[in-house]
């Protein structure tokens, strides 16, 4: 081969070298992006394969504490309770306030309850003693009677639909609290533990969509709740009410005479569906 030659050799394959490197840089970034989407599709082929992880809609701590609270006045055969109750209520003038009233509740199971309702400007009884229900207001000195199943839960529902009102503390006296308060929940969550008036106590939170409520349920031998707050998404402003239960007593025994109605000297007996008439018209904001 003449020197020429070689060197003419030598030239074409510096080209084709070079066009070889040239298609080599070009090939680099598709193979590697092909390269990639292979491993990214791999790593989701492995989560898809991977069993999904559901999230309880209610906790089991939420639960379990909630239970171990209804299991334990369920099965109390009597007890008593105050309760300092705050409400938001809207007057004629579209103001928000609340109004307080307390609360004091006996319950004898199987067929016994009484609650005193105080506040400024209502003041009210409900009786209960396994044959009759009687609301006595205080304040205008008036009360009806209505005959009353033998159960306990069947009277509280008689009382509310015929008196046209709200029972104080319903969902405690119940014989299934747990049932009654988990009746429409959709979500539930253990937020921990808190202090209500320096009792250490385990919160609470449940919702049923457009009603969320709260409870904080006392530590110890003793689960009873010590606040409850009912949510209302439902209504204009989102009123609430909250409840503040103190001097629990399972000890003191509690005889016939707290159940049973005695009307007071001057006071006059009304109709059922004329008290019915008057709850519901105050409950509407109408005097």
């Amino acid at each position: 081969m003449t020197l020429e030659n070689t060197r003419q050799t030598q030239a074409q394959m510096k080209i084709t070298n070079r066009m070889i490197i040239r298609a080599t840089h070009c090939l680099r970034p598709a193979f590697t992006g092909a390269l990639v989407g292979l491993v990214a599709m791999s790593a989701l082929a492995a989560d898809m394969a991977k069993p999904a992880v559901v999230k309880p809609a209610i906790a089991p701590q939420a639960d379990q504490w909630l239970r171990r609270m209804s299991d334990y006045l369920a099965q109390a055969q009597f007890f008593s309770v105050n309760a300092e109750v705050w409400q938001d209520v809207q007057l004629a003038s579209g103001q928000r306030v609340q109004a307080g009233r307390t609360i004091d509740l006996q319950v004898r199971r199987p067929n016994r309850f009484h609650a005193a309702v105080h506040s400024t400007r209502r003041n009210r009884d409900l009786y209960y003693d396994g044959k009759s229900i009687t609301l006595l207001n205080r304040v205008q000195n008036f009360y009806g009677s209505i005959s009353a199943p033998a159960s306990l839960d069947e009277a509280l529902d008689a009382a509310s639909e015929r008196f046209g009102m709200a029972l104080p503390l319903e969902d405690l006296i119940v014989s299934d609290p747990y049932k009654s308060a988990m009746a429409k929940v959709t979500a539930g969550i253990h937020l921990g533990p808190v202090t209500v008036l320096g009792v250490p106590c385990e919160h609470l939170a449940f919702s049923l969509g457009l009603v969320d409520w709260q409870i904080w349920i006392e530590q110890g031998a003793r689960p009873v709740p010590r606040k409850i707050v009912i949510t209302y998404k439902d209504e204009e402003g989102t009123p609430e009410y909250t409840a503040i239960l103190s001097n629990w007593d399972f000890q003191t025994k509690l005889p016939d005479f707290l159940f049973a109605f005695e009307p007071p000297t001057g006071s006059t007996k009304i109709s059922v569906a004329e008290i019915k008439s008057k709850n519901e018209a105050h409950k509407n904001g109408v005097k």
